[in-house]
């Protein structure tokens, strides 16, 4: 390699991206390939149509953390993975039914996607899951040796299945593969199978209900090859979770940090009440789950204004810890200009371009009732708002300034 190359060139990420491409094209790929270095993907397409997008970002982070005498290995295994395309899912149901599973992903995983779709003027897709709680959907696929297929909404037409249906399907076809749980010291059940459906076992609530744990059962699902379980009574386990839960932070294939409940009519979304010993470092790992999140939005949008020429202020969200009660919070920073798209934060600060200095700052309530109709929901998650005209001086006095957000 050319020295100069080596010290100031291409990163690691980038050298990635050249050995798998090579790879996939080797290995018979016809379809043309675009490299997006912004975005961190590729672009697959066919006589001139996009026809897919593989995303490399949570490729190259398992890629990395191997042992070097692995990597080639990897490297031949996702290959196959973006090659699986040709193979096409059967035509019959009956014919597909004994491959169909289900996975659970964070809401903002397959939010984010469609969101990238409008950008690019296309249509959303058609509602292919169902809501587990209000952060995670569980999805059905189609198990291949080398990756899982999405069955869409045509396929699922064509078998004449409803999503329901599916995933019902699915559901009793993971019951049927062998899983082992292991505990710590008969308070926290853990599921690491390590067959990328631990975190889909969420859904086997008769199974979770089986457990023998004090109070409802609580449950994350930090990646998916880690689902985590304990009762909502017992302190010591909840502490247990959350130190187990802090080990996959930095997982290059993350599912969520907050937790759900399973109550008579499934499960939903919880914290520990506002005076539980654990609430605190509950409430943190969500904050920080939520900040990946619209970090992770914030670059689609970015990117998808990119390739289409759009252009636009896209907010970033801000944590802030509160120095009296160590709470953290979030905030969104607007600058003096037109249009903006504003994440759903705690605190929303107006800022003077010029001067760099707050012109106003309030709670998302004050803001929302400040601003009314000019603030439209982009129905899409985490939430997200354009705002089309920066507030009046009569808006932004009734916005107001809260202290801590002062220079």
């Amino acid at each position: 390699m050319d020295l100069l190359r080596y010290l100031f060139g291409t990163s690691k990420r980038d050298q990635f991206a050249e050995r798998l491409m090579h790879s996939v094209k080797q290995a018979g790929e016809s379809r043309e390939i675009r490299y997006e270095k912004q975005a961190y993907q590729f672009s697959f397409y066919d006589q001139g149509e996009l026809a897919g997008v593989a995303n490399l970002g949570n490729i190259f982070g398992e890629y990395d953390r191997l042992p070097e005498k692995e990597q080639e290995a990897y490297l031949g295994q996702v290959t196959r993975a973006i090659l699986s395309h040709h193979k096409s899912i059967p035509e019959e149901f009956e014919d597909a039914r004994p491959d169909i599973l289900p996975i659970v992903r964070s809401r903002a995983y397959l939010e984010i996607g469609n969101l990238e779709r409008r950008l690019r003027g296309e249509h959303s897709s058609e509602a292919t899951s169902t809501m587990v709680g209000e952060h995670l959907l569980a999805l059905p696929i189609f198990d291949l040796p080398e990756a899982m297929r999405t069955v869409d909404a045509a396929r699922m037409n064509q078998w004449g299945c409803s999503i329901y249906e599916l995933m019902e399907v699915a559901l009793e076809n993971l019951e049927e593969i062998a899983a082992g749980v292991t505990t710590l010291d008969d308070r926290v059940y853990l599921f690491r199978n390590q067959d990328h459906y631990d975190a889909s076992r969420l859904l086997l609530t008769d199974r979770i209900r089986q457990l023998k744990i004090r109070g409802l059962p609580v449950a994350m699902v930090p990646t998916r090859d880690c689902l985590i379980v304990t009762g909502e009574d017992d302190e010591t386990g909840l502490k247990l979770m959350h130190e187990l839960v802090y080990q996959y932070v930095h997982d290059p294939r993350p599912i969520s940090l907050t937790p759900c409940r399973l109550t008579t009519e499934g499960w939903e979304t919880w914290l520990p009440p506002r005076d539980h010993p654990h609430r605190s470092v509950f409430f943190d790992l969500h904050m920080q789950g939520q900040a990946a999140e619209y970090r992770e939005q914030h670059e689609a949008i970015e990117v998808g204004f990119a390739q289409t020429g759009q252009e636009g202020f896209v907010a970033n969200y801000y944590l802030h810890r509160d120095l009296k009660t160590r709470q953290l919070h979030s905030y969104c920073v607007w600058p003096e200009c037109l249009h903006a798209l504003l994440p759903k934060s705690d605190v929303v600060v107006f800022m003077d371009s010029s001067h760099m200095k707050p012109l106003a700052s309030g709670t998302w309530e004050v803001v929302q009732e400040a601003l009314g109709s000019q603030m439209e929901d982009l129905k899409t998650y985490p939430p997200r708002f354009r705002v089309l005209g920066f507030p009046s001086e009569k808006s932004l006095r009734q916005i107001g300034s809260i202290p801590r957000f002062r220079l």
